[in-house]
Parts: C-alpha cells; structure tokens; sequence
C-alpha cells in the first residue's frame, strides 16, 4: 500500500485529519451518541499518545497508552471517544498504515504512559450537584454538602477537605435512565471501604443534576491531572 503523507477521514461521529507527521486532530460531529463529543468540538492528539490503531468494515478506532488522556481515564468505559464508525475502510486503511508506521518510526512503546499527553478539557475550579459542592484550592478538593444531603455524607465533616495528594482515582458516571440510576462523581482513597455505599450516601461522592454530566465530566479529567500531575 502506497504511503499516504496526509488523510482527511470522514465518519458518522465526525471527522479525523492525520497530518502525516505526528499529530491527529478529531472534530467531533453533532451527530455523535453521547453529549461529551459535541461539547469537546475538536481534539489534537499526538501520535506518542497511541497504542494501536484498529479498522474495520464498521469504521476507524484508536487505542491510547493507559495514562494518556485524563478524560478517557474517567470515561472509559462508558465511552469510547476514540471510535469513529461508518468511515471509508480503503481510506481509514491508509491512514491506518501510515500512523502504525510513525509509532514505528518514533519507536513509541506501548506501555503506560508516564505522564498526560492530551491536556483536560477546561473545567471550572467549583461544580455544584445535587447533594455537594466540590471546590479545588489550596491543594484540597473540598466537599461542601447541601442541606438535603444524607447524614451519612456529613459523618466525616461538613464541609470536608481531602488533600490532593491522598486521592488515589476519580470515577465519574453520567445520568443512565431509570435503570441505571442517577450520575456521579466520586474519588478513592487508601481509607475508601472496599464495598462503598450508594453515591447518595457516599461521603466521598456528589451526585449531578440530571443535564450536567459533561460538566461533571470535564472537573472529573482536570481533577485528575492534579492528583497525578
């Protein structure tokens, strides 16, 4: 297959450019089945930041280092921000050979990544859900209850300050219907119980207004670029 310097590729959730040096830019389409691409608009991803590429006859994926991308970290796997289906396999192919030639080339490794190589989304330093506020300052992330809020959040103080530096993960979960239940964001650390109580009663847990998960999302991934800079 002949080498392709550069690639414009269209697909159902948005369009990929390969510059064919090392950098991909991914212009999410509004068409995408999730509100966090078309809030995200468009992406610069480094080629150091690739694991694989993968096609198929369903379109175009691509697989990141673990510890690439903060905002995977905290979608994965709810969302996969790197599939784009319904594009042309000839020209997806293409550009596929070329990108796996310059992780070749540039002999990026596979394994973990050893810092971020795509920056947050930006994010607000304070967010408010149903039951808490949450505030980074002054090397915190504070937990500012509601009055509404469950007792048992309020157990461990109110409000409460948790050091950056003991919050081992961040999860976040968006609204999910009915049956899933409502969204979240919630952190770990090395005193969090191994079965946890429901986020509404989670000390260490907010939950979101029903049409703010992205919101939620966004402070989730830049929350997390300060507890593992």
């Amino acid at each position: 297959m002949s080498r392709v310097a550069s690639g414009e590729l269209s697909s159902a959730y948005g369009t990929v450019v390969w510059d064919g040096v090392g950098t991909l830019r991914l212009r999410y389409g509004a068409a995408a089945p999730d509100p966090v691409r078309p809030r995200l608009g468009e992406r610069s991803l480094p080629v150091e930041a690739l694991r694989a590429v993968e096609v198929s006859g369903t379109g175009i994926r691509f697989v990141l280092r673990d510890g690439a991308d903060p905002l995977q970290s905290v979608t994965q796997p709810l969302i996969d921000l790197y599939d784009f289906p319904e594009a042309d396999p000839e020209l997806a192919e293409a550009i596929a050979g070329d990108i796996r030639r310059t992780l070749v080339r540039r002999d990026v490794p596979a394994t973990r990544a050893t810092a971020w190589l795509l920056a947050p989304p930006v994010a607000p330093d304070r967010i408010s859900g149903r039951d808490a506020s949450l505030a980074v300052a002054s090397g915190h992330l504070t937990f500012t209850y509601a009055r509404g809020a469950s007792r048992k959040k309020k157990v461990l103080g109110a409000p409460r300050a948790v050091p950056l530096g003991d919050i081992l993960e961040v999860e976040w979960s968006p609204h999910q219907g009915r049956i899933g239940g409502r969204g979240f964001l919630r952190i770990s650390t090395a005193s969090t119980p191994e079965h946890r109580p429901k986020p509404k009663h989670d000390p260490a847990a907010m939950v979101t207004h029903r049409g703010t998960d992205v919101d939620a999302l966004f402070f989730a991934a830049r929350l997390l670029t300060r507890v593992r800079p």
